[in-house]
């Protein structure tokens, strides 16, 4: 079993791990993520794909959100916008523009799960991002990158903007 297996977990329950062991994986999930908001760290591919993966792990239901970034790139906030069923998450271009302009947000990184463990793109993804990526244009927000997660592949994240379907 992978570390980063959702369909393993269960409330509080993991098999082959015990609650001692449960909650040092949580607290290193909130130690990064703390050092993650207090540093560029997210500039690095794999720290980044390490922290959504940390922060997505327990997630049964596809979870979009956003990391709004300063003009230095540091995190001002890791924002969950919305979270779906198990193959959708409804997102509103609106709430993402809002998010980053409220928090005055030079940049963002969008990024859900795909709990099938298949970080492939849907056509709907591929869609929603240029809308996002036209909007936050017009506001002069850039965005990075629209990273998405699976679990139990060798690939674990696949990026958009690597793949050349930011639409800008």
């Amino acid at each position: 079993m992978t570390l980063y297996d959702p369909h393993q977990i269960t409330e509080r329950r993991v098999p082959g791990f015990s609650e001692a062991e449960i909650a040092t994986i949580d607290a290193a999930r909130d130690i990064l993520r703390r050092y993650a908001r207090s540093t560029t760290a997210l500039q690095s591919w794999t720290m980044l794909t390490d922290y959504l993966a940390l922060t997505s792990v327990r997630e049964r239901v596809e979870v979009f959100r956003v990391l709004l970034l300063d003009r230095k790139n540091k995190l001002i906030r890791d924002r969950i916008m919305t979270r779906g069923s198990i193959d959708h998450v409804p997102v509103y271009v609106s709430e993402v523009l809002r998010s980053a302009l409220v928090l005055d947000a030079s940049a963002i990184i969008m990024c859900h799960n795909h709990p099938s463990g298949d970080p492939e793109p849907s056509q709907a993804d591929i869609e929603l991002t240029g809308r996002i990526v036209a909007a936050c244009k017009v506001m002069e927000i850039v965005v990075h990158d629209h990273i998405i997660v699976g679990f139990g592949r060798e690939k674990n994240a696949f990026s958009m903007r690597a793949a050349g379907m930011m639409g800008d």
